[in-house]
């Protein structure tokens, strides 16, 4: 009795394990993964953590400097009241009061490329969310695929083997035994080739998933009733993170030019110093002249530059009306991607209600066909149309269902809805 509690316990523990090493994906769960795991997220996740580092790079030029120098000279001739040997020491502290305001223009510069920065990620954040989900549903479809042609091989080998049987009994012409067999190998091949394309498809949803193991993971599919479209107003797209991206790099180009004007402006400069003279290497102090303090405030005033403060703020201006011509276009490709997701989606609506139907009729004239075969009314090349008729309306109504919910996940990218 002893033993058979042992082997039992053994057993439920074997059990458990096995129970908890499956699990199960769904595309919400998915989609997080992706926001989490994925490659290009993360690195353009530092490019926006650099712009953060950019602005607090730019807030130095408002803070003082300090230096410190020291020197030591030996000759082997002197002139006048020079000594053999001397050596200095100063410490200086320096202040920027004037530069043509570039300081303050620079570091807005970099406030709007961060902004420009986070707007960008923000929309990589909705591409990875429509990839994913086009990952997901591209396993789904490869899977009903596989699932389609599994159910074609099926319905041909109980024709083989009805076929065989016929044959044997001399009921059935050998072309026709041949032409079945013909077919069930095909299809064999069909099944084969899709259980391919499933792992492919299960690999690149991986890809997207940072390399997140699906390999024990069973992928859940999504009920009809989930594919429900969101209330989309048009006006939303002038507010797409593309388009606001755009719109903060322009400023901060404007800003940039700003900062470049201000070197036809003066700039004034304080400093104050601490120096000590030194007789030799060894810090000995000079008798009656050791040390000297000195207060400096400097200005200067770049008259003529070769023409190059004028050329880059050329250069500037060129990039500015280059990049306004760039928010229009944008502007006008996310208008086109919105009506052309629209009438996709009437279309897949449209498909999927004929596919349906079509799958049905199929379905029914597959039992009629099998049945008048089986009664010896129809011919062994009637049951292969409709077994063929039927897998195509099977793989048509797929595609349809897809193709409906994926037209939705491109409208809901367009309106940055996750």
């Amino acid at each position: 009795m002893k033993n058979i509690k042992n082997k039992l316990l053994k057993l439920s523990l074997v059990a458990s394990i096995f129970v908890s090493g499956a699990s199960s994906l769904d595309l919400k769960q998915a989609v997080d993964l992706a926001l989490k795991n994925n490659h290009e997220l993360k690195a353009q996740a530092y490019d926006y953590k650099q712009s953060v580092q950019n602005i607090e790079l730019s807030n130095a030029n408002y803070l003082p400097k300090l230096d410190l120098a020291y020197g030591y000279n030996k000759r082997d001739e002197i002139v006048g009241n020079q000594s053999k040997e001397d050596a200095s020491f100063s410490a200086a502290l320096s202040y920027n009061l004037f530069n043509g305001l570039k300081d303050i223009s620079n570091k807005q510069a970099s406030q709007y490329l961060s902004k420009s920065s986070d707007y960008s990620l923000t929309a990589l954040k909705h591409d990875i969310v429509l990839e994913t989900k086009k990952a997901y549903i591209n396993y789904l479809d490869k899977l009903n695929v596989l699932k389609t042609y599994e159910s074609e091989y099926k319905l041909f080998d109980n024709q083989f083997k009805d076929a065989k049987n016929r044959y044997e009994q001399g009921l059935l012409a050998r072309n026709d035994f041949l032409q079945v067999q013909v077919n069930m190998s095909g299809a064999k091949q069909n099944v084969v080739k899709a259980k391919s394309d499933v792992k492919i498809a299960k690999l690149q949803l991986s890809n997207i998933l940072g390399g997140y193991d699906l390999s024990n993971e069973s992928i859940e599919n999504f009920e009809a009733k989930s594919i429900v479209s969101s209330t989309y107003k048009q006006e939303l797209l002038e507010k797409r993170s593309e388009v606001e991206a755009l719109k903060m790099s322009l400023e901060a180009l404007k800003k940039q030019r700003k900062a470049q004007k201000g070197s036809y402006l003066p700039k004034l400069d304080a400093k104050i110093a601490h120096n000590r003279f030194y007789e030799d290497l060894g810090f000995n102090e000079i008798d009656g002249n050791d040390n000297q303090n000195v207060a400096t405030l400097s200005a200067s005033w770049n008259l003529y530059d070769g023409g190059s403060t004028q050329t880059q703020v050329a250069i500037y201006n060129t990039q500015i009306s280059k990049l306004k011509t760039q928010i229009q276009k944008t502007q006008l490709d996310i208008n086109l991607q919105y009506e052309n997701a629209k009438s996709t989606l009437e279309v897949a609506s449209d498909n999927y209600e004929t596919a349906s139907l079509a799958l049905k009729q199929a379905k029914e004239n597959y039992e009629i066909v099998n049945n008048r075969f089986k009664e010896g009314v129809s011919t062994s090349t009637d049951l292969t149309d409709a077994n063929f008729l039927l897998t195509s309306a099977k793989q048509k109504y797929n595609r349809a269902y897809f193709d409906k919910y994926l037209s939705i996940a491109t409208l809901d990218r367009i309106f940055e809805i996750k």
